[in-house]
């Protein structure tokens, strides 16, 4: 029968000195013989696996949703691992979003003459093609494109309208999410001088993403329910829309103004925050457009 035994004093999996329980530089635990029973098992391994993991989770979930740019200052401050880290948060999001939101939900926000999407537009594969590009042309270019493709092919075709939504799909999303890049930029183009990182305005702008996804969850049952009850169901909507300008309001002031409550940090911040909130969906539409400009240019 084989034995695991450990090497005294030293981490069986970095080989670095011991000086606890726990290694100092990779954290691995000492393995002692209680460690490979099965009460141990049950009682530490099984229940630590389970009960941290949902901890981390909900501890994330709850403080990004309610703590507007909390999760970005103890990031930056180098206290990470309470939590979930904000790469695989923005994953978890984006898995979310993708299979919560389903049919033809679309939230705009009107700016002028421009209707921009507040959160990326999910479109069903059963719309036609003309459907589609009409729910997906905000900036009124992707008219041109469509009438030159109706006299090359026939877009009724099952064929050329299945190929249309495929190649959608392949790229809407990753594009869709693309606008995280541009909001860090920006930020750093803004808030340069208080934060001279890149790094720490993409950390901020993988937060506020993820927190657009998942509270945009909420408009999906207000949406559906519209048809039903029309007028009623523009209170939540707009509850929701002023919840995520708010939320960056308080995030900016938290996060480059060190929650400062003087007027002039306030009065900033909530500037920033209209121009951003706007040129986040201004993102997110830009890249759905091209998006299906490239699905329709492939058919």
């Amino acid at each position: 029968m084989t034995q695991v035994a450990n090497v005294p004093g030293v981490c069986v999996s970095c080989s670095s000195p011991l000086t606890g329980r726990y290694c100092s530089r990779c954290g691995e635990e000492v393995l002692t013989p209680h460690s490979l029973t099965i009460r141990h098992f049950f009682t530490e391994t099984l229940a630590d696996e389970f009960l941290h993991v949902d901890a981390k989770v909900w501890r994330t979930a709850r403080l990004l949703l309610f703590r507007p740019g909390f999760l970005s200052e103890e990031y930056c401050a180098g206290r990470r691992r309470p939590y979930i880290g904000p790469v695989r948060l923005l994953a978890v999001a984006i898995l979310a979003y993708a299979l919560l939101v389903s049919g033809s939900q679309a939230v705009t926000l009107q700016v002028f003459t421009i209707v921009l999407s507040v959160a990326p537009t999910k479109v069903a594969e059963g719309f036609t093609v003309e459907d589609t590009i009409g729910r997906l042309d905000r900036f009124h270019v992707l008219t041109p494109m469509l009438e030159r493709q109706q006299h090359a092919v026939d877009l009724h075709d099952v064929k050329v309208h299945d190929q249309f939504h495929r190649r959608l799909e392949s790229v809407y999303e990753p594009l869709s999410f693309a606008n995280v890049i541009l909001f860090a930029l920006t930020l750093w183009a803004l808030f340069g001088q208080r934060r001279a990182r890149l790094v720490e305005h993409a950390i901020f702008s993988v937060h506020f993403a993820s927190f657009i996804l998942l509270s945009s969850l909420l408009y999906r049952p207000a949406v559906r329910s519209m048809y039903w009850w029309h007028a009623i169901w523009l209170f939540p909507l707009f509850a929701v829309m002023i919840w995520q300008f708010a939320y960056l309001a308080t995030a900016i002031r938290r996060f480059y103004f060190g929650g400062t409550t003087r007027w002039l940090g306030r009065t900033v911040s909530i500037a920033a925050a209209i121009v951003l909130y706007i040129l986040n969906s201004a993102f997110i539409t830009a890249a759905q457009t091209i998006g299906a400009a490239y699905a329709l240019w492939r058919i």
